[in-house]
């Protein structure tokens, strides 16, 4: 079984408080931090948890023989409450969110997430949420459109607009129904294949509520932390990027708390050239005091 390449992951382990006991993974994925930790600190207890219980089967294949040490769940990572009634742990010494999709995402079309792949316009981690993007694109309308493209991407107004009236001038003709659709339709428009994974992403954040459980999550976190504890966030795009920034910085500001790294720690030449996914991320570390 192929396995997602855990980013940055020599700066997570070097991180992890040296006397802490408790660690908190809230985007498993295939459990590649995790495995690192629990070989480098074996009396460590663990709360795993993901929305796609697709992530959470071949986690649990990963690290059969360390199930014991591990509560694990299929929720969103924001949902502090229930992770402490699941797990009887009231705060932790260590707490990961690694934001990037796992490249499995990509391998599997009927999931929706490539755009090399023509499967079912889904994109969704947990696949009993909510609609996937195709029955969601049916009922939107220019201006929903319109508002989730600027506020997921960087294209200017003029683009952002012509583009969403096309979407919904073809989906009135015609439907989305598969990756395959919107490729085809891009490629009659002109729309060049960086865009077209940039739409992408805007759609999976926007299905997924990517930014909105990061936000609710950097409202609470620092309740969950003990001290000490340290908070480690890797972002891969300037949204979620600017969102950890400024609320760790209003953290600091507000309750004399520290940032761990001044600087945004970014994977070095090697890792970058070993894996590409990598090239984007960038680290930010929250300690409390």
């Amino acid at each position: 079984m192929l396995r997602h390449v855990p980013v940055l992951l020599d700066e997570i382990i070097e991180v992890f408080p040296e006397d802490g006991s408790t660690y908190l993974d809230g985007t498993l994925g295939h459990a590649g931090h995790t495995q690192a930790l629990l070989a480098h600190f074996p009396t460590i207890k663990l709360v795993w948890i993901d929305k796609d219980e697709h992530m959470i089967t071949k986690a649990k294949h990963f690290l059969w023989d360390e199930l014991e040490r591990i509560s694990l769940v299929q929720w969103s990572y924001i949902e502090f409450d229930k992770i402490k009634k699941e797990s009887w742990i009231d705060a932790f010494d260590c707490m990961l969110l690694d934001l990037g999709v796992n490249m499995d995402h990509f391998k599997v079309a009927e999931r929706g997430f490539s755009i090399k792949l023509d499967g079912d316009l889904d994109m969704r981690f947990d696949t009993s949420s909510w609609i996937p993007v195709s029955e969601w694109l049916k009922k939107t309308h220019f201006e929903e459109l319109d508002n989730l493209f600027e506020r997921y991407t960087d294209f200017w107004q003029t683009y952002r607009e012509w583009i969403s009236r096309e979407l919904i001038k073809q989906k009135r003709k015609n439907p989305f129904k598969t990756t395959g659709d919107v490729k085809a339709r891009a490629r009659k428009n002109e729309i060049n294949a960086k865009v077209l994974a940039i739409l992408f992403q805007a759609r999976r954040i926007f299905i997924n509520d990517e930014l909105v459980d990061l936000e609710k999550f950097l409202e609470r976190f620092d309740d969950f932390l003990l001290p000490w504890g340290r908070c480690c966030v890797i972002t891969y795009h300037s949204s979620e990027d600017r969102l950890v920034k400024v609320r760790f910085k209003e953290l600091v500001d507000n309750k004399q708390w520290i940032l761990y790294n001044k600087k945004v720690i970014k994977p070095n030449r090697k890792e970058m050239e070993r894996n590409k996914a990598s090239r984007s991320a960038k680290l930010r570390i929250f300690e409390k005091i």
